[in-house]
């Protein structure tokens, strides 16, 4: 799942997993080297609660590493623990006193699945009414830790007297399988002018009915924002048609219903998704949009454009060919041990003295060439078919001199995202 499905699900924030990712202590399952996404597996779920449970414990991120790493025998863990307790223990039994004189003993909240011929329920312990809201959080954590879906909203049982409820909601269990739904998105376009303009990403909610609850929806794309063009144009991974929106994202092709609506006077556009869950054998989430306007766009009005009206400027360093080599997210990342061992995208480009560039693909024997196409200057390649100028630069490691190159392609043209760096060390005379 991308790194904002699963932040969602654990209910924290991009920079805490991308902060975790820094100190080595949750890494990402997998990164596209295309595009730079985060995706983590949903075993590493339960990995980031155990390792929020620890911090909570008051272990430093240092300590939690320590812990969960797979050469610490289990006497080691034993005496950390041990540690931090001694440490601990008296400030926690006066915290303990002192919250038992002024509040009163609090119960904690427990967790359990009950499961039927026809249904499986999540309930909650007993809880004073005014912790529901702390409830339906620890029902969520559950659910998303043991691999299920909820799919109806939050209900609560008990008696005025006592002022004691339980919270209970309907799950189902999702597969370990995923599969990658590939339906015709070529239809029929009807029109819906009262669609067409910008939209806005209010967050993807597991229910419509959680939007209205004011739950909190998990982050959707960086930039937040969506076109719809005249007439169901596409452009990047977007398309429609009267009730439908159409995606090509993660290796598939979905159609989305969607209905709109007026809330608040407001338009919002409710789109059932068909993301994570769905194909892990679940329910689609809903996707909530807020209408920014109802402007006529075209995709060069919404494209990022970068300015690429430079003289030439002669490098004699980068003149000559370039193989691909590598491909990494941030360039003060790149690492020559860790070359990747999937197929490259690009395959060579090659930097004419006279400012002229070629550029070769593995996909398709593509070949960009041409003055009207791409030209290089000092410091950039100047990519005239869409309006982005690719910085390179030079770095020399273990004696070889690489060549890292900005990649920008659709995502940073239409979804605002950061570039990733091609690597390119130079071709031998029998690869010229």
């Amino acid at each position: 799942m991308q790194i904002g499905e699963f932040a969602r699900i654990c209910n924290t924030k991009i920079s805490v997993l991308r902060h975790y990712d820094k100190e080595g202590l949750l890494l990402p399952d997998y990164i596209d080297r295309f595009t730079g996404y985060r995706y983590y597996a949903k075993e590493q779920i339960a990995v980031f609660f155990r390792i929020s449970a620890l911090k909570k414990a008051g272990f430093s991120l240092s300590e939690i590493k320590d812990l969960l790493a797979a050469d610490i025998s289990n006497e080691e863990i034993i005496a950390l623990f041990e540690k931090k307790k001694a440490e601990l223990s008296e400030k926690l039994n006066n915290l303990n006193e002192a919250k038992k004189i002024i509040f009163g003993i609090e119960n904690p909240i427990t967790i359990g699945f009950v499961e039927s011929e026809n249904s499986i329920k999540v309930k909650s312990s007993k809880i004073d009414a005014n912790d529901f809201n702390k409830a339906c959080d620890a029902i969520e954590k559950a659910i998303a830790t043991q691999g299920y879906q909820r799919i109806s909203g939050f209900c609560s049982y008990g008696t005025k007297i006592s002022n004691e409820i339980e919270v209970v909601c309907d799950v189902i269990k999702l597969s370990a399988t995923q599969h990658f739904p590939r339906e015709n998105i070529d239809l029929r376009f009807e029109d819906d002018p009262s669609i067409v303009g910008r939209w806005e990403a209010v967050g993807e909610f597991t229910l419509k009915e959680d939007f209205f609850a004011g739950r909190k929806g998990g982050s959707w794309f960086k930039n937040n924002n969506i076109y719809f063009l005249p007439e169901g144009k596409r452009y990047w991974c977007y398309g429609w048609t009267k009730g439908k929106l159409t995606l090509i994202m993660d290796g598939t092709s979905t159609v989305n219903n969607y209905t709109t609506e007026i809330y608040d006077n407001k338009r919002y556009m409710f789109v059932d998704l068909k993301s994570y869950y769905y194909r892990h054998g679940g329910r689609t989430t809903v996707l909530v949009l807020r209408q920014l306007d109802n402007k006529k766009y075209s995709p060069e009005d919404i494209a990022r454009k970068d300015n690429i009206d430079m003289p030439f400027i002669n490098d004699e360093r980068v003149i000559g060919k370039w193989k691909a080599v590598n491909f990494c997210v941030k360039k003060d990342r790149f690492d020559p041990a860790k070359n990747t061992d999937f197929t490259m995208f690009f395959a060579d480009i090659e930097f004419m003295p006279d400012g002229e560039v070629v550029s070769r693909y593995n996909f398709g024997a593509k070949t960009i060439s041409g003055r009207n196409m791409q030209e290089w200057t000092n410091g950039y390649v100047l990519c005239k078919f869409d309006n982005t100028a690719c910085a390179y630069e030079f770095a020399i490691i273990d004696d070889i001199e690489y060549l890292l190159i900005e990649w920008k392609n659709g995502d940073y043209i239409w979804g605002g995202y950061d570039c990733g760096y091609y690597v390119f060390v130079r071709a031998k005379e029998n690869e010229q």
